[in-house]
């Protein structure tokens, strides 16, 4: 079983008894963006259609409980220059508004590329301005 984080289900050669029971597991997960992929070996053993539903989804179901999760907040990317006496204040700047330094260049000045959630980009130049 493969649980990723990527971008949709995809079912490839699937019958619908199978492919339902994964769809269904996924979707009661209340998780975005997810792979599942089961791989069933046949070991000569017909398992009837309340058998498959169970495999699959079962299959999935056990996956999804060992899944790190992680929630996803949607960034803009700044880009900023300062003096190197202006970068703790920055960094806890940063920090208060639940943003993350994703690059930094030490030269003359720093210049730091810095990913701020969409819903806190207003307090952040409003405050980022005074410094």
């Amino acid at each position: 079983m493969i649980l990723s984080n990527s971008v949709s289900l995809m079912m490839v050669n699937l019958r619908v008894r199978q492919g339902k029971p994964m769809l269904a597991q996924l979707m009661g997960a209340d998780i975005g963006e997810i792979t599942a992929v089961v791989v069933r070996y046949y070991g000569g053993i017909m398992l009837g259609t309340g058998g498959l539903v169970k495999a699959y989804g079962g299959g999935v179901q056990q996956g999804l409980k060992q899944l790190p999760r992680q929630r996803k907040v949607p960034m803009k990317l700044f880009t900023l220059q300062c003096d190197y006496a202006q970068l703790s204040d920055i960094e806890r700047l940063v920090q208060r508004f639940e943003g993350k330094v994703t690059d930094s260049q030490f030269q003359d000045r720093i210049a730091l590329t810095l990913a701020v959630p969409y819903g806190q980009i207003d307090g952040f130049k409003k405050k980022s301005v005074r410094l």
